[in-house]
């Protein structure tokens, strides 16, 4: 709780190794921003700081050298909202724990910049090149296994789960495998150092807006660009087949988006060929995909005072942008605290629907 007679502001809270360095880096610090992603990027955290007196440089870079190569060197972020309502409350929003990626010194002025990521090249899971066969199991399965091989939790988030007779990895690690699996059966994937997440987007975008942002409306965003997607890639359909060698029967089934017009001269089909059981899974899979391809034909970037409510995956409302009206979805969401304050920049694809 904070004072509420106190006036409002964003604190950041960082520690090093279990070790909260708050107070020592405020004096320093520049600015630090934590970037969520959707899906298929690592989050990352980055901190910038003053060092016009070589103290990081000299002193605390040496020593986190030594802490890093003995043993991995993760560093916990919080961005607090102090008294924002002048009711004493404060607004938390945990950005994670990273694993220390690398040190940039620059200058002048001499600036010390520190980068974590919550997936490092170096783990396990990204690095091992593995050789594996699997047979009868779902992907979920194989999700919740090769989470665990790697110290890690799973949450599978899709209706949809695909099953396999027998699917193979070779000289490819368990992340690699596991988002060619994810992305061949049309679902999303996201992964820290601790937690694997896989999940459907469109369930995602079934949320309700956590805001609406009304075009020209006082007290809201700061800067916007609004922008439509090349025509050529978008397709109006989608085709998945496959032959089964057994029998030799070909099973396919198409998707095609809303306003399909089949007498349009722009029609393009997107052809997948992928291994599915029946028609029903055809058409699941060919509906997944003609999303994934269509999903940036409308997207927006706005920035605004910073708000921890705004996250990765999260829906917003647009009004009054004309041919951009309706539900997006936050696909990235950069919150920045420093000399400036708090400010939160959101990245936004249009809300796919009747696919």
């Amino acid at each position: 709780m904070s004072n509420q007679n106190l006036a409002r502001r964003t604190a950041a809270e960082v520690a090093f190794g279990g070790t909260d360095i708050t107070k020592s880096m405020r004096p320093y610090l520049k600015s630090i921003t934590y970037t969520d992603n959707e899906a298929d990027k690592a989050d990352d955290l980055q901190i910038q700081l003053h060092d016009r007196d070589s103290i990081w440089m000299e002193k605390w870079l040496v020593e986190a050298i030594k802490a890093a190569s003995a043993a991995k060197l993760k560093m916990d972020a919080v961005f607090v909202r102090e008294n924002w309502h002048s009711d004493g409350k404060d607004i938390v929003l945990p950005c994670g724990q990273f694993e220390l990626d690398n040190v940039v010194l620059s200058g002048p002025p001499a600036t010390i910049t520190i980068k974590g990521t919550s997936l490092p090249f170096s783990a396990p899971v990204r690095q091992t090149k593995k050789n594996n066969d699997w047979e009868n199991i779902t992907l979920s399965a194989i999700a919740q296994e090769l989470a665990g091989a790697n110290g890690m939790s799973c949450m599978y988030e899709s209706a949809y789960d695909p099953f396999y007779k027998r699917v193979e990895q070779r000289q490819a690690s368990d992340i690699e495998f596991l988002s060619r699996l994810s992305h061949d059966a049309g679902i999303s994937l996201k992964a820290t150092d601790s937690i694997i997440v896989l999940f459907d987007q469109a369930t995602y975008e079934a949320k309700p807006p956590v805001i609406t942002i009304q075009k020209g409306k006082a007290g809201g965003y700061t800067k916007y660009k609004l922008d439509v997607g090349a025509a050529d890639s978008q397709y109006s359909s989608c085709r998945v087949s496959y032959v089964d060698p057994e029998s030799g029967k070909c099973i396919e089934a198409t998707a095609k988006i809303e306003d399909y017009n089949a007498n349009s001269k722009n029609n393009q089909q997107l052809e997948v060929t992928a291994k599915v059981s029946n028609k029903d899974e055809a058409k699941t899979l060919a509906e997944k995909h003609l999303r994934l391809h269509n999903k940036y034909s409308k997207s927006a970037t706005f920035t605004f005072p910073g708000n921890p409510a705004l996250v990765a995956g999260v829906t917003v409302e647009l009004k009054g942008w004309g041919a951009f009206d309706g539900k997006y979805i936050i696909t990235q969401a950069v919150h920045t605290v420093g000399s400036s304050g708090y400010t939160t920049q959101i990245k936004l694809r249009r809300v796919l629907e009747g696919y």
